[in-house]
C-alpha cells in the first residue's frame, strides 16, 4: 500500500540560493567530461521530503540501478569503478535495506575518481538556469547525498553541502539515497515529465511488541520473537549462527527458523521454551534449571579477551589450538558450555571452532515456483517485500528474478547454489574469516579483508593503524578494546559495512 500526496512546486524566490560545493573541482581541467544531459521539460519535479527505510525489501530497485549504470557507463573511459545497493535489514535505519540507496565507490585519494565525484555531487546540488536548488537531483528523485565528509540534501537545499559528522567519512565513495518516486524510475530524466505528486511508499507492517519474560520459565530463559532485544537474544544468535547484536530481527527470525528445523524443534521463528530446551541439551547455552530469571549473558570475563562460544562436542585440542582456555562455572550452569577465550597472547592466524550462518545448509537446496516449506520462509525473509508463507508464487519468482538481476546472475526465477551464495555474500561477507583470529604481526588475505571492511589502506599487514582502527571499531560497539580479532569482532565489522 502506498500513500500519495500533491504537493505544490515551491517557488524560486521562497528557497534561498545555494552555493556549489566547497570541494568541487575543476573537473574539465583534469581530464573528466562533462556531466550527461538530454533534453528535459521545463517544469521541475517536486522536491522529495526525507523518507526513511520503514520496510525490509533489499532487492536493488529499477531507479537505483538505472542512475548507477548511467553514471559507471558515462565515466567507464576515464575511471573503472564500482557500485553497490541493497544491505540486509538487521542494520539500523538506512534506505539500503529497502533497495534505494546507492554507495559508488570513489575515492578522494585518487585524483580521477575525485574529480568525476566532485563534478556530479556539483551538477546534481547546483541551482538550474533558472535559480532552482538541486535540480538535476531532483530530476533522478535524489533525496540526499553524502560525499567526502559533506552532505546535502534535496528537502533542505537552504543548508548547502552541511558539514557531515557521521562515523563513515565518506571519503572511499558517494552516498546516494532516492525517494521512492526516484527508485521506480518516476522522475523527468527517465519519463520526460515534472513529477507533482509524491508516493511516500509501502506502509511498514507492524512489528511485534517484545515478549515479556514470565517471572519462571523451564529453562530459565524468556520466550523472544522479533522486536525483542537484549543480552539472552545475543546467546541465542550466537548459536543459530547470525550476528550477536542483540536484537531479534528479520535475519534472526530466519536463522532461528532454519536452526528449529535442522533440530527437529517446532518451527516457529520464536527463541521458545521448546527451543531453549533443545540448545540446552545439545549443551549449546548453559542450563538455567528454571531459575526465573529474565536476560542472560556470556560469564563475566576480563576486558583483555574476545568471546566466542564453541560447542560441548568440540574436541578440547581444537581449543587450545585456538589459544584459548576453557571457562567452567560451578555446577551445570556454565560447565554445560565451554568458553573459548583468545587472549592478547594468541598466535597471529589460527582460527576458532566454526561459525555456522542461516544459509549453511540451503546451496544444496534447489527451488523453483511450486516449492514449499522452511527453505522458502527463508528466502522470503531474505528477498523481503513479499509474504513469507513457504509458498513459491509468482511474487516470490518475481522478487528472485529482481535479485538476480541486481546481482548479475541469470535471471531464470530459480533459486539454485549461486542464489543462495549471492544472499550469504550480500548478507555475511565476512562469514569466511569469523574462525580466524587476527592481531598485531598478522598477515595476510584474511588482514586485507579486515582492513577493506574498516575502511583503511588494505596492504595486507596488521602493524598500529590496523590495531588502532579495530580498537575504535570494539568501542564502538561495544566489545572489549582488545585489538584482537576474533568471530565476535569480525561480526561487528560486518554491522558496520551493511550500516552504511
Amino acid at each position: 500500500m502506498s500513500v500519495s500526496v500533491v504537493v505544490r512546486a515551491v517557488g524560486v524566490l521562497s528557497i534561498p540560493m545555494i552555493s556549489a560545493p566547497l570541494f568541487a573541482a575543476t573537473a574539465q581541467a583534469a581530464g573528466i567530461p562533462a556531466p550527461p544531459t538530454k533534453a528535459l521539460p521545463s517544469a521541475l519535479d517536486v522536491a522529495s521530503p526525507y523518507e526513511p527505510q520503514r520496510t525490509c525489501d533489499p532487492t536493488a530497485k529499477p531507479g537505483v540501478l538505472a542512475f548507477a549504470e548511467l553514471m559507471k557507463s558515462y565515466y567507464a573511459a576515464t575511471s573503472k569503478t564500482t557500485y553497490g545497493i541493497s544491505r540486509n535489514c538487521d542494520s539500523g535505519v538506512t534506505e539500503h535495506s529497502e533497495g534505494r540507496a546507492l554507495d559508488w565507490m570513489l575515492s578522494v585519494n585518487n585524483p580521477t575518481q575525485k574529480a568525476i565525484a566532485d563534478s556530479v555531487t556539483a551538477w546534481l546540488s547546483a541551482p538550474d538556469a533558472q535559480g532552482r536548488p538541486g535540480a538535476m537531483a531532483r530530476r533522478f528523485g535524489i533525496m540526499y547525498i553524502i560525499w567526502n565528509r559533506h552532505m546535502w540534501r534535496a528537502y533542505d537545499p537552504g543548508r548547502g553541502w552541511a558539514t557531515y559528522t557521521g562515523p563513515v567519512p565518506h571519503t572511499d565513495h558517494i552516498h546516494f539515497s532516492f525517494s521512492w518516486d526516484g527508485a521506480y524510475k518516476r522522475t523527468s530524466w527517465w519519463t520526460g515529465k515534472a513529477l507533482t505528486t509524491i508516493d511516500l511508499g509501502p506502509v511498514a507492517p507492524p512489528v511485534p511488541p517484545p515478549v515479556t519474560a514470565p517471572v519462571s520459565t523451564p529453562t530459565g530463559y524468556a520466550t523472544l520473537a522479533r522486536g525483542s532485544s537484549g543480552p539472552d537474544v545475543a546467546i541465542g544468535q550466537r548459536v543459530v549462527g547470525t550476528t550477536a547484536d542483540g536484537d531479534f530481527g528479520p535475519l534472526t527470525e530466519a536463522a532461528v527458523h532454519t536452526w528449529q528445523s535442522r533440530n527437529g524443534v517446532g518451527v516457529t521463528g520464536r527463541l521458545d521454551q521448546a527451543t531453549w530446551a533443545k540448545m540446552v541439551a545439545k549443551g549449546l547455552v548453559p542450563a538455567r534449571a528454571g531459575e526465573g530469571r529474565t536476560t542472560g549473558d556470556l560469564p563475566t570475563l576480563p576486558r583483555h579477551v574476545e568471546r566466542t562460544w564453541v560447542p560441548i562436542a568440540a574436541n578440547s585440542a581444537r581449543a587450545r589450538q585456538a589459544g584459548g582456555s576453557s571457562a567452567q562455572g560451578a555446577g551445570t550452569a556454565v560447565g554445560a558450555a565451554r568458553l573459548a577465550t583468545t587472549s592478547s597472547g594468541t598466535a597471529p592466524g589460527v582460527t576458532t571452532a566454526r561459525t555456522t550462518t542461516a544459509y549453511d545448509s540451503l546451496p544444496s537446496t534447489p527451488l523453483r515456483q511450486g516449492s514449499r516449506g522452511a527453505a522458502v520462509r527463508t528466502l522470503q525473509r531474505a528477498l523481503g517485500g513479499i509474504a513469507v508463507d513457504g509458498a513459491y508464487g509468482p511474487r516470490t519468482t518475481a522478487a528472485v528474478k529482481s535479485f538476480q538481476r541486481g546481482h548479475h546472475l541469470p535471471v531464470t526465477g530459480v533459486v539454485d547454489a549461486k542464489v543462495w551464495r549471492a544472499l550469504e555474500a550480500r548478507d555475511f561477507p565476512l562469514r569466511g574469516y569469523y574462525n580466524t583470529v587476527l592481531r598485531q604481526g598478522s598477515r595476510g588475505a584474511a588482514v586485507t579483508a579486515l582492513q577493506k571492511g574498516l575502511r583503511i589502506t588494505a596492504d595486507g599487514v596488521f602493524g598500529p593503524k590496523t590495531a588502532a582502527a579495530v580498537k575504535a571499531l570494539q568501542g564502538r560497539a561495544h566489545l572489549a578494546r582488545t585489538g584482537v580479532v576474533g568471530t565476535v569482532t569480525w561480526q561487528a565489522v560486518e554491522a558496520a559495512l551493511r550500516a552504511r
